[in-house]
């Protein structure tokens, strides 16, 4: 083939990839046009040239040193990484399941249990079955989700896809110019003519980057059981931990669908108990925080490193404080206007054994979340507490706000309510950069981990424990770990919807970076001069609260019961299916799925499909493993005992929820007769 043969081909490939990204990737395409621009402007001076060798294949020079990327074949090169691609469960793969046994007591002990006890009560006789006859040693039939960590020219991408022809690929480069030439080389839209689809991260900051795992990852989510990879030995290794650490951040790992229903139960008993549920939403249309500086007061090492200058300013502003920090503020003097809880497990009521007398918060407003753990709610006055729907909507009209901690949801919820001049102490989403604290030493889950070590790639990544880095407030990094990090991502995405462009945000800690907030030391902070006027919070908070349910939320609660028994309904028709091969019970259990959450679209039934979302995201991967597995035999045998495991075990669940409802309900119009 002659050289203008060569550069008309390589021009094409390039102008349909462009074309290609315009329509279906508009911002990489934004990036590669800009580049194109900077290089055509002589605005960026290229590090490499693409040049096709007298051999007959494309490589790439590095200009400043004269090396080759691939110094081989590039075409052998493809060829010899699709061949190294097997199918076994070990090697160059995420994991993205907990990896469990069970004993036969352990079994028995689950079947006596109630799902809101252990979220593996409904889950255990699933992954015991399938782990007898899908372990490790076997190996999977289809890859249908696969990572590139690195692209090289693209050549050994389609080369792989020709093998292993998967649904979904995510494809990552942090070389924006090494992608460039890529385009002249390989032609990325061939690899959807089958319906793949690619997901791209190419020169991503980390924050973009963590997102588009996440999108990768909900990308037929029933596949993500194991997910193979390959990585050019060119590429960074950072990339993979961070994938590991998004993995492991996943909502199903975190809050489990039994977490979850209780979440969205235990509001119910506190309807029963007759709790005041405050309006929210009429605090935030009364501009609640408006009128004074606002201090937020978290559990994290940078309060108790400043915890004199609270004592001596505490005049100077509202105060919303967390639960975690009462011992401290106790300690030092410090009485918060409002105090913040959101721990619905008893673990959180060691944070009250480090308080002397609770007469000392008799003025300070309890603002609640409405799955806190009933007997911390009960260590306060009643008249004081006030519970704020979190997660789930049962007072129309009341708004709803939801954090996985007390920390964000407490600088959320300060933002709904209007505050103008925020200052954050203690929200340091990282650990202390001199000892590698955690939390404040009285925090209950407060402990020291070594920021020196250095992570090894054959490392496993702890969500609490493992140490990482992040951008820092005062300094350019900080240590942190894969728990503050997705922190950091949750209050991002829960900011970006609530702040205004005249809300100011100072953060005072020596700690992470956080989204849209101004570093602000302890000591440039201008104060007024003397006291400022209180706020009376009591009587607004008694103005825009009730008690009890009206008509209109009963029904809601009567539309959920009768979701419930649809779902029981799909569930029974589905046991009663014939199914005469595996491939058939595969694509039918993935149209129960589907039907599952799509029965019923109204807002006022989303409760039970999170839930059940959860519960299937966390047992589906095993169940599809199984399917995908190539060793299993007696294939009906297996799905006879498969689908009445999984239609038991969901069954188990959902009539739980609807019998808690139903005998709410009950309860509830009993006391009203």
């Amino acid at each position: 083939m002659d050289s203008t043969t060569i550069e008309i081909q390589a021009q094409n490939t390039y102008t349909n990839n462009m074309l290609y990204f315009q329509q279906e990737h508009q911002g990489l395409y934004g990036q590669l046009s800009a580049f194109e621009n900077a290089l055509q402007n002589g605005y960026y001076t290229p590090k490499y040239d693409l040049e096709y060798r007298e051999d007959g294949y494309f490589d790439v020079v590095e200009l400043s040193s004269g090396k080759w990327l691939y110094d081989m074949d590039s075409i052998e090169h493809a060829n010899l990484i699709a061949k190294s691609i097997d199918y076994s469960k070990k090697d160059n793969l995420f994991e993205t399941f907990r990896d469990l046994r069970f004993s036969k007591d352990a079994l028995e002990e689950y079947e006596k249990m109630s799902p809101l006890e252990s979220s593996l009560v409904t889950v255990a006789p699933i992954i015991d079955y399938v782990g007898q006859f899908a372990d490790k040693e076997t190996t999977m039939k289809k890859l249908y989700k696969f990572i590139f960590l690195g692209v090289g020219l693209g050549l050994h991408i389609s080369k792989v896809h020709e093998k292993i022809n998967a649904y979904t690929y995510f494809i990552i480069e942090d070389d924006l110019e090494l992608f460039y030439l890529s385009l002249f080389v390989t032609d990325y839209k061939q690899l959807t003519e089958n319906g793949a689809t690619l997901i791209f991260s190419v020169f991503d900051e980390d924050d973009m980057f963590r997102a588009k795992i996440q999108a990768f990852l909900r990308e037929m989510p029933i596949y993500n059981h194991y997910i193979k990879y390959f990585q050019l030995l060119s590429h960074s290794t950072e990339k993979l931990k961070v994938i590991h650490s998004v993995i492991i951040s996943q909502d199903y790992l975190k809050f489990p669908h039994s977490a979850v229903m209780q979440i969205y139960l235990r509001p119910l008993d506190y309807i029963k108990e007759h709790y005041k549920y405050v309006n929210i939403n009429a605090l935030a249309q009364k501009k609640l925080l408006q009128n004074k500086p606002v201090l937020l007061l978290a559990a994290g090492p940078s309060l108790q490193k400043n915890i004199e200058w609270v004592t001596k300013n505490q005049n100077s502003f509202t105060i919303i404080a967390v639960s975690a920090a009462m011992g401290l503020l106790e300690k030092n003097s410090i009485k918060p206007d409002i105090i913040t809880h959101v721990d619905g497990f008893e673990a959180s009521m060691k944070h009250l054994e480090n308080v002397q007398s609770m007469e000392f918060f008799k003025d300070s407003i309890a603002l609640f979340a409405s799955f806190t753990y009933p007997e911390f709610a009960k260590a306060f006055n009643k008249e004081n507490v006030y519970i704020f729907q979190a997660a789930a909507t049962i007072k129309k009209g009341y708004g709803e706000l939801t954090a996985s901690n007390v920390g964000i949801m407490s600088y959320a919820m300060a933002l709904k309510l209007q505050s103008k001049e925020l200052y954050v102490l203690g929200l340091d989403m990282a650990l202390d950069t001199k000892t590698g604290q955690t939390h404040l030493d009285e925090h209950v889950h407060s402990t020291k981990l070594d920021i020196n070590h250095v992570l090894e790639m054959e490392e496993n990544i702890d969500y609490h424990n493992t140490v990482l880095k992040t951008k820092g407030n005062f300094q350019d990094e900080v240590p942190t770990t894969p728990h503050f990090v997705a922190a950091l991502a949750e209050l991002r995405s829960i900011v970006e919807g609530i702040q205004s462009n005249t809300q100011k945000v100072y953060n005072l800690c020596d700690g992470a970076a956080l989204y849209n907030t101004m570093p602000k030391p302890i000591d440039e902070i201008i104060l007024p001069c003397g006291n400022q006027t209180k706020i009376n919070f009591k009587e607004l908070f008694e103005i825009y609260s009730t008690t009890g349910l009206t008509s209109e939320e009963k029904a809601i609660i009567k539309q959920r019961i009768e979701h419930a028994t649809n779902i029981l309904t799909l569930l029974h028709a589905f046991e009663k299916q014939h199914f005469s091969s595996l491939d058939k019970f595969h694509y039918d259990l993935i149209g129960l799925f589907m039907d599952i959450l799509a029965e019923d679209g109204r807002d006022e039934v989303g409760d039970t499909d999170k839930v059940i979302s959860l519960y299937i995201q966390m047992t589906s991967g095993y169940i599809f493993d199984f399917i995908n597995t190539k060793e299993i035999t007696n294939s009906k045998r297996h799905i006879k005992k498969l689908a009445k495991l999984l239609v038991t075990q969901l069954t188990r669940l959902i009539k739980y929820y609807k019998e808690y409802l139903e005998d709410f309900l009950k309860e509830v119009e009993e006391n009203q007769a």
